[in-house]
């Protein structure tokens, strides 16, 4: 199932989801868990020691989504194992992957 989030403070609608990433910064990579996507990023469960500002490629995959995105961006916030990470600009991949989770979430409730 799928479920979205917003808030005041959000541009864009993000989408609460399972799935996992890898993360390649100067130091190396590490994966991840996926927690949510939105337009504008990403927020992830890695044990990556990153700080924020720090830029970093990111691939990852949505469950029950065919296709993996790759994305540049940057360390938005980090905490405990928890990272948010902004796009440098949207993944040409992502439009459909965001519109793929919006008819999952509305046939959520038919």
């Amino acid at each position: 199932m799928v479920h979205t989030v917003t808030t005041e403070r959000r541009q864009h609608r993000r989408y609460i989801v399972d799935g996992k990433a890898i993360l390649r910064t100067a130091a190396g990579q590490a994966p991840g868990s996926l927690v949510d996507v939105g337009a504008g990023g990403i927020l992830l469960l890695s044990r990556a020691a990153v700080t924020v500002g720090e830029p970093l490629d990111v691939i990852f995959s949505i469950q029950g989504y065919p296709l993996g995105i790759k994305a540049k961006g940057r360390v938005a916030r980090t905490e405990s194992g928890v990272i948010g990470i902004a796009f440098a600009e949207t993944p040409p991949d992502l439009e459909e992957a965001l519109l793929w989770l919006e008819a999952e979430f509305m046939a959520a409730f038919l």
